[in-house]
C-alpha cells in the first residue's frame, strides 16, 4: 500500500525538525519505517510473517548526540489511530504525530486513548509533552537498524534513477 501524502509530509516535517537550517551542525539522526528486532534474522520477514525477536516497526525514530532516542508513531486518520496495530513506544521519549486537522477534530478521543507518558505533536503544536522512559531496545543495535534502513532507502532511490 502506498504511503499517504499526509504521512510523507509529517515525515518530512520530523526530518526538518531534527536539524533546522542555519544551526550549522548535525545534532540528531533519523530514519523512517525502522523494523525493530532483537537480531538480524527478524529483519528478513516474509509477507505477513513475524519471526522471533520482531518488536514491530516504528514510523520514525531519531537519536541525538546526547544518545537520547525519540520514537514517533505517525497517524493521518482516525481509523489509522484506532487500529489495533502494534505501536512501537521504544524510545526514551515517545510521540504520536498527527495532522493539525486530526488533532482539532478528535483531540478528546485521542487524549483518552493515548498511553500515559506518550507525547503528541502536530506541525504547529505540542498537544502533550512526553515523559522519559527507559529505552526498550539496545542503543548500539538501534543505530545499526537505523543505518540499515537508511542504506535500503538510498539503494532503492538509486535504483529508481
Amino acid at each position: 500500500m502506498a504511503k499517504r501524502p499526509e504521512a510523507i509530509a509529517l515525515e518530512n516535517w520530523l526530518f526538518a525538525r531534527l536539524n533546522p537550517r542555519g544551526k550549522g551542525r548535525v545534532s540528531a539522526y533519523g530514519a523512517t519505517e525502522v523494523t525493530l528486532s532483537t537480531d538480524a534474522s527478524a529483519n528478513k520477514l516474509g509477507k505477513g510473517r513475524k519471526k522471533a525477536g520482531y518488536q514491530g516497526r516504528v514510523d520514525f525514530i531519531s537519536i541525538d548526540t546526547q544518545r537520547t532516542v525519540r520514537a514517533y508513531e505517525i497517524k493521518v486518520s482516525i481509523q489509522d489511530f484506532r487500529t489495533q496495530a502494534m505501536k512501537s513506544w521504544v524510545g526514551h521519549y515517545n510521540y504520536l504525530v498527527t495532522t493539525d486537522e486530526l488533532a482539532d477534530k478528535y483531540r478528546d478521543e485521542i487524549l483518552a486513548a493515548l498511553p500515559d507518558g506518550i507525547g503528541w505533536l502536530t506541525p504547529t503544536q505540542t498537544v502533550r509533552r512526553p515523559k522519559r522512559h527507559a529505552l526498550q531496545i539496545d542503543e548500539t543495535w538501534l543505530v545499526w537498524l537505523m543505518m540499515r534502513r537508511n542504506a535500503m532507502v538510498v539503494r532503492d532511490s538509486r535504483l529508481q534513477d
